[in-house]
């Protein structure tokens, strides 16, 4: 059997270090601080505090909501002003959690795609994916849109243990 060349196994030694430095590279710079919109985001919606909300959104932002127990999407799609609506209405104890966020960032634009799970005065109610849109405009980051699937069944247990 021929031994490999050093100038092939050079190569390949690059190769592996571009893909093992891929996910490092894709999380962003300011990845604290956009996580931290996605924090305050559920932590206002928690208090029912719509003037922390409006602040954390851009003005027209939209929410998309999916079943996630289907294969044919049919969104249901909310504007920031329904989605006011709704919080204010309500009366209901909200607890929205995620974990292992992925961020993605290029200057003034940014992702955030991380599982969640939500829960209706202390009981779970459904779990599933949100995307984040968000753009950093004078005021820092704000959200420009929530993609985000609504799964009823199915949900596995959450990293997070069970909400205090």
């Amino acid at each position: 059997m021929k031994r490999p060349s050093i100038t092939s196994v050079r190569a390949c030694a690059a190769l592996a270090a571009l893909l093992l430095a891929a996910p490092l590279r894709a999380q962003a710079p300011d990845s604290a601080a956009i996580v931290g919109v996605v924090q305050r985001l559920f932590d206002a919606m928690a208090q029912r505090d719509t003037a922390a909300l409006r602040a954390l959104l851009v003005p027209g932002s939209r929410f998309v909501s999916i079943r996630g127990d289907t294969t044919v999407a049919t969104p249901r799609v909310q504007g920031d002003s329904a989605f006011m609506r709704s919080i204010v209405r309500g009366s209901e104890r909200l607890l929205e959690r995620f974990w292992t966020p992925v961020v993605h960032q290029h200057g003034p634009i940014a992702t955030v795609w991380a599982p969640y799970d939500f829960y209706l005065n202390g009981q779970r109610s459904h779990c599933g994916v949100d995307a984040f849109s968000l753009v950093r405009d004078a005021t820092g980051w704000r959200i420009a849109s929530i993609l985000y699937t609504v799964e009823r069944t199915g949900c596995p247990a959450s990293p997070l243990g069970a909400p205090r």
